[in-house]
């Protein structure tokens, strides 16, 4: 069987030409939302450059906190769901020890990774 080459001129409407595929346009998907729980309270924050607490504060969540430096545990949140974050860093092992395979982490040490 012999191929035939198409030209513009021998495009008819309604022939049975190979269809030209545009290329799509890259999704960009939104981030997902990071869900904390402190005490009973839950929060939901978008995720940003910057620690938990910070970015939660900036957005107008009231977690509790004191030090910002990871001594007194008041920042203490566990996190339900969200992207990616740091590893724990050494103040978390410290502090939170066994609690952190239970998805609890410092809201002032715990960076959002991007």
């Amino acid at each position: 069987m012999r191929q035939r080459a198409f030209t513009v001129g021998s495009l008819i409407p309604g022939s049975t030409a190979p269809a030209i595929q545009q290329p799509q346009p890259a999704v960009k998907q939104m981030p997902k939302k990071i869900i904390l729980q402190q005490g009973i309270q839950k929060f939901e924050i978008s995720p940003a450059k910057g620690n938990l607490l910070d970015v939660a504060l900036n957005q107008g969540k009231p977690i509790q906190y004191k030090c910002r430096k990871g001594t007194c545990g008041q920042c203490t949140v566990k996190v339900l769901h969200g992207p990616t974050l740091s590893q724990p860093n050494e103040q978390e092992y410290k502090k939170l020890a066994n609690a952190l395979n239970n998805g609890y982490r410092l809201a002032c040490q715990a960076e959002i990774l991007q």
